[in-house]
């Protein structure tokens, strides 16, 4: 009880200064320290629902009434308030890496750990694939992350989406690959689809610049073309505040991955670059449409 008054004195100095958080403060102010845990036998008392008769073995264990009504109120508010319950719970928000072991998701990957995130990376590849990918992409192991084989465009995204604050998608079929509008389109139109589902807050999604759209790429390469821009149709109409990331050819590449040139004159961007600007959309300190390399490598040194 004396701990509850203490906290009831601090949050009443904050009442008036922090009016967006006063859902949440006055939920938080209804649980007990351990509202949010599943109950756990005390010394002396037995544990709610947990018989120690065999003739009653059959009975449902279940949260205390309270502690149901109370965590059910926290994960309310966390939705009123645009958060994960898992965010809430460990300070980490889960950000979702589509493609986490590609070029671009695996420097994004890493520059998310080092915020404090709680990455989980998503593709059709074994978690010791995308391990050993990442490693030779980096030049390092990047211990930490979550690596989870799904395919994206066939699989139910709504267990690993669960709880996340953000998505990043940088899935795509590269120019010339097989299958390129829908590699590229319907996938990553299921995904936001999905992401909006499950009530994920942010969304950032890797598009293509308007200036490599419009170049003779668009003939060449004409599937790769439209399924990018299905894509961020798709995501601007589900996240109308999503990131979207439009950038030319990008500096280097995986190891062993050879990928076609970009047009006469258009300057490569740095795939770090990349990454701190999807990453900066991620936890939610930018919106909007970034296009073209220039743009980009700005919005990266913000």
């Amino acid at each position: 009880l004396a701990r509850r008054y203490e906290v009831i004195a601090v949050v009443s100095k904050t009442w008036r200064k922090a009016p967006t958080h006063r859902t949440m403060l006055a939920l938080l102010l209804a649980l007990e320290p351990t509202a949010l845990l599943l109950p756990t036998p005390m010394s002396g008392r037995r544990a709610v629902g947990v018989s120690s008769s065999p003739s009653r073995s059959s009975r449902v264990t279940a949260l205390d009434r309270r502690q149901a009504v109370t965590s059910a109120a926290a994960a309310a508010a966390a939705a009123t308030l645009g958060v994960s319950t898992a965010a809430i719970a460990d300070g980490k928000p889960k950000v979702v890496v589509f493609g986490g072991s590609g070029y671009v998701g695996a420097y994004a990957s890493r520059l998310l750990l080092g915020k404090g995130a709680q990455v989980v990376s998503v593709s059709r590849k074994t978690p010791a694939e995308q391990a050993d990918k990442v490693k030779a992409i980096l030049g390092a192991p990047l211990a930490g992350v979550e690596y989870v084989q799904l395919d994206a465009s066939t699989g139910d995204l709504s267990g690993v989406l669960g709880g996340a604050a953000a998505v990043i998608s940088c899935i795509g079929i590269a120019p010339g690959g097989a299958n390129m509008r829908d590699g590229n389109g319907l996938v990553n139109v299921k995904i936001a689809a999905a992401s909006k589902l499950a009530a994920v807050p942010k969304f950032v999604y890797l598009g293509l610049a308007s200036e490599l759209a419009s170049s003779p790429i668009k003939f060449v390469f004409g599937d790769y073309v439209k399924g990018k821009a299905e894509a961020e149709a798709a995501v601007g109409k589900d996240y109308p505040s999503a990131l979207v990331l439009k950038p030319g050819i990008i500096a280097g590449g995986p190891p062993g991955e050879v990928r076609p040139p970009g047009p006469p004159g258009m300057a490569p961007v740095a795939v770090e670059d990349v990454a701190r600007a999807a990453v900066a959309g991620a936890l939610g300190n930018a919106a909007g449409t970034v296009d073209g390399n220039t743009a980009i490598a700005a919005a990266a040194a913000k």
